[in-house]
């Protein structure tokens, strides 16, 4: 790694650039030799807690830990005294004593800042309300993959633009260098303490962002164009609002035909057909999602070969 690891993987921003892009290299290697690490963290054991309902998180850290020589226990909050009124704190001291790393799928950020605080093995944000870092991993080494390099590339988001993808994708596009036009209705539109921390981190980068209301001003210049769900998990009493106001923010041929002829179609998935992005478009030759999925497998393995080796180095 050229940058420096951090303890734990609660955002995308807890990544410096080098650090990222050792990662990135070190998941396409991963990917090339998926077994050849089957030896690196033989005993070790992973606690996965899941408190959303998940497929491909759920998938592919038990298969990265498998790759790894590691166990997975997966933990539901209600089979746990963390769903009895035990604190998050105390349940997580625990856990640090019988794990080697914790990963959590969760609704409030803060949950996984609390269980950070307290581990003594690095804990992975699986997924939260406000960030998403494993996806933007996958997604960075798809577009990676497919056009060669991250730097100067320019990207689109389209939808809301305070979801944690969002968030996360915003966060790695700052530390890629690449440029990220987000469309998204008013009142949705990024938070400006992460607007302003990727600004930041883009005048070092040579990334920039950009803010619009148009979906095809945001596309003009993507060469990838990225639909998220419309309604989230933590957001299904806001249906009939969300349905209304993006409506507009589909991803479809119609959209894709206003960006340039090499322009990929991104989406974290699950995906609702036909409404933030088609079913033309999903399936088609411009579609990089399944890369996308795919990928969650390598990047989810090198995140977890890197936090735990450096956590046992850093104890010795």
């Amino acid at each position: 790694m050229h940058g420096k690891v951090p303890d734990d993987l609660l955002r995308v921003s807890d990544l410096d650039p080098g650090t990222l892009a050792g990662l990135l290299e070190l998941a396409g290697a991963m990917k090339q030799e998926p077994l050849g690490w089957e030896r690196s963290l033989h005993g070790a054991t992973i606690g996965c807690l899941f408190e959303k309902p998940s497929t491909r998180t759920r998938v592919s850290l038990a298969t990265a830990a498998h790759r790894l020589g590691m166990s997975a226990i997966v933990l539901n909050r209600d089979e746990m005294q963390l769903g009895h009124g035990e604190t998050i704190a105390d349940t997580t001291r625990v856990l640090s004593s019988y794990l080697d790393a914790i990963t959590v799928r969760t609704f409030a950020h803060s949950t996984v800042e609390q269980m950070a605080e307290a581990a003594t093995v690095p804990v992975i944000n699986a997924l939260s309300n406000s960030h998403h870092p494993c996806q933007s991993l996958a997604d960075l080494l798809a577009l990676r993959e497919h056009f060669g390099t991250l730097a100067g590339m320019r990207a689109a988001f389209i939808g809301d633009g305070r979801s944690n993808t969002c968030n996360s994708f915003l966060a790695a596009c700052a530390a890629s260098g690449m440029h990220l036009t987000i469309a998204a209705p008013r009142g949705y539109e990024t938070d400006a303490d992460i607007l302003g921390e990727a600004q930041e981190l883009m005048a070092q980068t040579g990334g920039s962002v950009s803010l619009t209301t148009e979906p095809i001003e945001a596309v003009r210049a993507a060469q990838a164009v990225y639909a998220e769900v419309w309604v989230p998990m933590d957001k299904r009493d806001e249906h009939a609002v969300r349905a209304t106001l993006l409506a507009d923010y589909r991803v479809d041929g119609a959209l894709l035909a206003h960006a340039p002829r090499e322009a990929v179609a991104m989406h974290c998935l699950p995906a609702h057909r036909g409404q933030e992005i088609t079913s033309e478009v999903l399936d088609g030759p411009r579609s990089l999602v399944w890369r996308q999925a795919a990928n969650r497998l390598p990047t989810a393995q090198a995140v977890l070969h890197t936090l735990i080796t450096t956590a046992r180095r850093r104890a010795t």
